[in-house]
């Protein structure tokens, strides 16, 4: 994970003036419900032409009540398909992470220190941090709440379990060895 994460990290900076639109890096929540998934983005573009914003040096963070893993990858696409589903998809394969959404995917903007801490913990393997940022980071937004620690998301958030056929669906991260 940790030589992923450092690959991810030094592929080659964007050019200047290249046609970025949003604020680097980013945070996206892109599962809720059994499990917590979420993408960390070192870059964050919007592709206006495509309809999509487009996550760059990503780490996939995935927490589940079993254990929690984490994975890198070059680049993921956040669109919106035909039927009107929010996906989250690897480009070179065109899989997709578990699971659309019907609500369009919440997407935050993260200062450098918070992206390079995150990182830190995903590296160190302390999940407490990554938890608490999620719910500090999605719990005022519109149909969000915090209630005890825990953060609840609107019912249609993440919740596309049939949409997708399972050999559509990318593999969740590898979980970290305790």
């Amino acid at each position: 994970m940790e030589t992923q994460i450092q690959s991810a990290q030094a592929a080659e900076q964007p050019k200047p003036g290249a046609g970025r639109s949003f604020p680097d890096p980013s945070l996206a929540l892109v599962e809720f419900g059994d499990c917590l998934g979420f993408l960390i983005s070192a870059r964050t573009e919007r592709d206006a032409p495509n309809r999509r914003v487009i996550l760059k040096k990503v780490a996939y963070v995935r927490l589940e009540p079993e254990g929690w893993g984490g994975t890198a990858y070059p680049e993921i696409h956040i669109q919106q398909n035909e039927e009107g589903l929010f996906l989250a998809v690897e480009p070179r394969t065109g899989k997709v992470l578990r699971h659309p959404s019907r609500s369009r995917y919440e997407i935050a903007f993260i200062s450098k220190d918070i992206f390079e801490c995150a990182i830190q913990c995903i590296k160190e393997r302390k999940r407490e941090p990554l938890c608490e940022l999620v719910a500090v980071t999605f719990g005022t937004r519109q149909g969000f709440s915090l209630e005890a620690g825990n953060l609840l998301a609107p019912e249609d958030y993440a919740a596309e379990r049939t949409a997708v056929p399972e050999d559509k669906f990318l593999s969740p991260p590898p979980r970290f060895q305790r």
